[in-house]
């Protein structure tokens, strides 16, 4: 991946990510996806910090590159009011993506629940957290989207959204990311990531999907 439209890439959750793809060499255009005033001011302290990278964009217009693709990083909220507005900034910008775009759609394993270290034959999604409910609304609000604009090929990428929150975890986030971003989806793919289980069936999806390069990092 040469190039990557981050959604929400100064972001709490998305800056670790944009940091990781930077140190990959990849080059990151961020997109905006503040919906308070706090969330604003986080996303400019954030760009201090990558804003002298030569690999490194914060878009705040709604233009967009045809050559690099589309990774929605930040997509939760718990409050419904924002979570209203969080879906119309992603609408909009799902609005402005070409059909040769490949879109990334990151999201928690909250949103299986209690059944999330089960085979794929055995689990059941019954998010019991509001974090699990938050996600799956959003999960299936992009769904419905990608419905809409009649695109077929995407991935939800499910894990632990705190493995973000420190260097290493966030490092191998974007490398995951940047594995699947590089396959070419026919359909909707959704993935699940649980760290320090290699061999769990839960990561049995990832495993087949992801380039050989990248599986020493699962």
């Amino acid at each position: 991946m040469e190039a990557a439209l981050v959604f929400g890439g100064l972001s709490s959750t998305g800056f670790p990510l944009s940091k990781g793809l930077l140190g990959e060499g990849v080059r990151v255009i961020s997109i905006s996806s503040a919906v308070t005033a706090e969330e604003k001011a986080c996303e400019e302290e954030n760009e201090l910090f990558l804003g002298r990278n030569a690999l490194f964009q914060h878009a705040r217009t709604k233009e967009w590159s045809e050559e690099a693709h589309l990774i929605l990083a930040d997509t939760i909220r718990i409050n419904s009011d924002e979570l209203k507005a969080l879906k119309f900034k992603i609408s909009s910008r799902l609005n402005h993506t070409h059909q040769s775009q490949k879109i990334l759609f990151l999201s928690s394993l909250e949103v299986c629940g209690s059944f999330s270290n089960e085979p794929d034959e055995k689990r059941e999604e019954h998010p019991d957290s509001a974090l699990g409910k938050a996600a799956n609304e959003m999960e299936l609000f992009f769904v419905h989207r990608l419905r809409e604009m009649k695109k077929k090929a995407a991935v939800i990428f499910r894990t632990d959204l705190s493995l973000l929150s420190n260097q290493k975890g966030s490092e191998i986030i974007a490398a995951l990311v940047s594995g699947l971003i590089d396959m070419d989806h026919k359909g909707l793919d959704i993935v699940h990531f649980k760290n320090g289980e290699s061999n769990a069936p839960i990561n049995d999806e990832l495993r087949h999907l992801l380039p050989d390069q990248y599986k020493k990092f699962l």
